[in-house]
């Protein structure tokens, strides 16, 4: 009888424990300025490891920079995929991270330049479990890890900030 009964809090508690993961908003869109995408980016981000004190999140990105011939010489358009994992608990997280990020250039001319580089996120996140607005605020390190050789963008290692500002659901 005693090991039903353990048995039965047992359940009891995975219950209640996934009642209270299921709570936990996991999708966030935000508009993120500098970052991974230079300029800005437009990412979705999705939780997918959610423990008391330490969170993994998948994120996904895109941007796109027009040719403006008195603001650049480039038509740029790019993407970034990454993993970030939050440290903390209810809204307040130390957020560390890894994306690799693509760059394409096109200048007036046609020429084509790609650059493939890795920001290193390391930050402060607002995020609270039952959704709503979403903050973050992050130095990233932005080491580029292939370039062509005609493309004078970006330093092997260039000290960047982020801020970013989204909405959870």
């Amino acid at each position: 009888m005693f090991k039903y009964f353990i048995l039965g809090l047992f359940l009891l508690s995975q219950l209640v424990l996934q009642a209270q993961e299921n709570s936990i908003k996991k999708n966030t869109v935000s508009l993120e300025l500098a970052g991974s995408g230079l300029f800005y980016s437009v990412n979705y981000d999705r939780l997918l490891i959610i423990d008391t004190k330490l969170r993994l999140t998948g994120n996904v990105g895109v941007w796109y920079l027009p040719q403006i011939e008195a603001f650049s010489d480039f038509n740029i358009i790019g993407g970034v995929i990454g993993f970030n994992t939050l440290i903390g608990k209810q809204k307040h997280f130390a957020e560390l991270g890894i994306n690799v990020s693509y760059l394409n250039m096109i200048d007036f001319e046609d020429n084509m330049f790609h650059t493939l580089y890795l920001p290193i996120r390391l930050g402060y996140r607002y995020q609270k479990d039952d959704g709503g607005v979403f903050l973050r605020a992050s130095f990233m390190p932005i080491i580029s890890i292939i370039q062509d050789a005609d493309a004078e963008f970006l330093y092997p290692v260039t000290p960047h900030f982020a801020l970013g500002v989204g909405y959870s659901f």
